[in-house]
């Protein structure tokens, strides 16, 4: 005999399984006139089967029968037999079995996990800690208070989880809030999320000198390019700078400049001037900043042969210092730049109805 579930809930379809053998000693094939399960020592019925097939000497037969509990505890049932010779005599056999019946517990939970790269997906997940199966699962997205999307899971059973995709990347708000709702002991159910997008989400800004174009006469050099924010939050006060080094000098106009804040994604162009030795092949280049409240030191090399980048040496980043170009967008708030050494410069702010816009220049 099997039964499954082996721990079934009250409500929940239960099958017993009787493998029934005629043994290999038998002289005569029998037919299996009916099998049912009943409550010992009453004519409480739970299933029947008739007319099942017969079996020969040697072989076996297979009869599942389904029945349901509505009361919850320990049952011993008895599983009868009735099989027919081929000279027609009638012959009874009993099987106790014994099923251990529990009241249904639901309980589910939703777990959430954004994707830190660029996919901009949140993996959603529902989790059966009770002992039924949820079905009909259907999970939804909403922001604002309205709906981005649904999706629909598998069944899930217990001490399982069903998974499911959203995709966040272009959500407009803050956080998003994710619910469940499912079928599980014959009511439906529901479990709600809220996760915060943004924080999930975001990738603290790290300046990166992009675009660099190195040109050098005698002993002066000249080092244009973009200060890129490769981050999705702004970085402040980002000040671009000539490094110490012994063969290389800071030289007016430019031996600091001033780029101030970089927008995420964004650029800002600056220009600085130095003087070299002869056999400079490099030249360093500081680049300072703030983010998230705190002070970012990183620092590039400018190969002066190739006029790119040759390596970063990174004094102290929150997120890590990325490696390669940033991005080759339009420009930013920060473009143009200001130098801290202006010859003769001068800053001009000027009023515009229905806002104000900051004009810098300088004069050589």
């Amino acid at each position: 005999m099997t039964v499954a579930p082996d721990d079934p809930n009250t409500g929940e379809q239960v099958t017993i399984e009787a493998t029934i053998s005629n043994l290999e000693n038998s002289d005569t094939t029998v037919e299996v006139t009916d099998l049912y399960v009943r409550t010992p020592g009453t004519t409480e019925e739970f299933a029947r089967g008739e007319d099942v097939g017969s079996i020969a000497p040697g072989g076996t037969l297979s009869v599942p029968v389904s029945t349901t509990f509505e009361t919850a505890g320990k049952k011993r049932l008895d599983v009868n037999l009735g099989v027919r010779d081929e000279d027609g005599a009638y012959h009874s056999y009993t099987y106790p079995v014994y099923i251990d019946v529990s009241e249904p517990t639901v309980k589910a939970d939703l777990s959430a996990t954004t994707s830190r790269n660029t996919s901009g997906t949140t993996e959603v997940s529902l989790t059966n800690f009770g002992n039924t199966n949820l079905s009909n699962v259907e999970i939804t997205a909403t922001a604002n208070g309205e709906l981005l999307d649904r999706n629909f899971v598998y069944e899930v059973p217990p001490e399982s989880s069903g998974t499911t995709a959203f995709d966040t990347g272009d959500v407009d708000a803050d956080a998003v809030e994710f619910t469940a709702m499912y079928t599980a002991a014959g009511d439906t159910h529901n479990t709600s999320l809220t996760v915060d997008i943004d924080e999930e989400t975001r990738v603290p800004g790290e300046v990166r000198l992009t675009a660099i174009e190195a040109s050098q006469a005698g002993t002066g050099v000249t080092i244009q390019g973009d200060a890129a924010n490769l981050g999705s939050t702004d970085a402040g006060s980002v000040l671009v700078r000539i490094g110490d080094a012994d063969d290389v000098r800071p030289a007016p106009p430019s031996g600091e400049y001033f780029v101030g804040a970089v927008e995420a994604s964004e650029f800002a162009t600056f220009e600085l001037t130095a003087q070299a030795d002869a056999n400079v092949s490099s030249i360093p280049v500081e680049i300072t900043y703030i983010v998230d409240n705190e002070r970012v030191t990183t620092t590039q090399r400018v190969d002066l042969t190739a006029g790119g980048p040759v390596s970063s040496n990174v004094g102290a980043a929150p997120g890590g210092a990325a490696s390669g170009d940033g991005p080759g967008g339009p420009g930013s708030d920060g473009s143009g730049g200001l130098p801290l050494q202006l010859v003769g410069g001068a800053v001009v702010v000027a009023s515009i109805v229905g806002g104000v816009a900051l004009y810098r220049w300088r004069s050589r």
